[in-house]
Parts: structure tokens; C-alpha cells; sequence
């Protein structure tokens, strides 16, 4: 049986499941996990975020906890100016999400 990969799109940023984090990281006392190319914070709600810049690509790990909720203006669901997404409890690597197009790679616009 072949290992799956796990992949949250949330606007700009991809949450991938791993099986475990790496040793040697720090917890952030920050709530934000990333801010969006248009000055939106990609914050997280019974989550801690261990930022860590690994290449251009992965900048941190997060621990979901029971009830993990992702909030932003964007992505989610709910009426009001903020949205809401639940994780699933686990260990999430962060990726900035990228494009491939006819000149480069470029980040997805958020």
C-alpha cells in the first residue's frame, strides 16, 4: 500500500500531515502563522506554530491540537469578516505555495 500525502490548501499557504516533527525547534509565542502576500494573517486557534525556515518552501511545523481551527478573512467558513477551518489533530509541515508558470515559479497570490 502506497503512503498518502495529506494536503490542506489554505489560500497562499499548504498544511501537509506528517508523521512526526523534527527535533529542535522552538515553539513561537505567536498566534500568526504566516501573513498573506495582501497583509491577511493566516492565524491558528488551539495550535502551537514552531517557525522554522528550511528552504524556500517549508517555513515552520505546526501541532494541531483537539478543536485546531485556522482563521482568516478568506478561506473557511462563516458569515462574518472572519473564516474558519478545523485541522485535524496531528503534525502539519507549512509550505508557501508556489505556481509554476511559463517564466517561473512565483508564489501564489493570496
Amino acid at each position: 500500500m502506497k503512503n498518502k500525502i495529506k494536503a490542506i490548501r489554505h489560500g497562499d499557504m499548504c498544511l501537509v500531515q506528517i508523521d512526526q516533527l523534527p527535533e529542535g525547534l522552538t515553539p513561537s509565542k505567536s498566534h500568526t502563522l504566516m501573513q498573506g502576500v495582501n497583509k491577511n494573517n493566516h492565524d491558528v486557534k488551539n495550535g502551537t506554530f514552531y517557525p522554522k525556515e528550511v528552504d524556500q518552501f517549508v517555513f515552520g511545523y505546526l501541532v494541531a491540537l483537539p478543536n485546531c481551527q485556522l482563521v482568516h478573512p478568506d478561506h473557511g467558513s462563516g458569515d462574518g469578516p472572519i473564516k474558519t477551518a478545523y485541522l485535524e489533530e496531528g503534525f502539519y509541515e507549512l509550505r508557501r505555495q508556489f505556481e509554476q508558470t511559463h517564466d517561473a515559479m512565483k508564489p501564489v497570490i493570496d
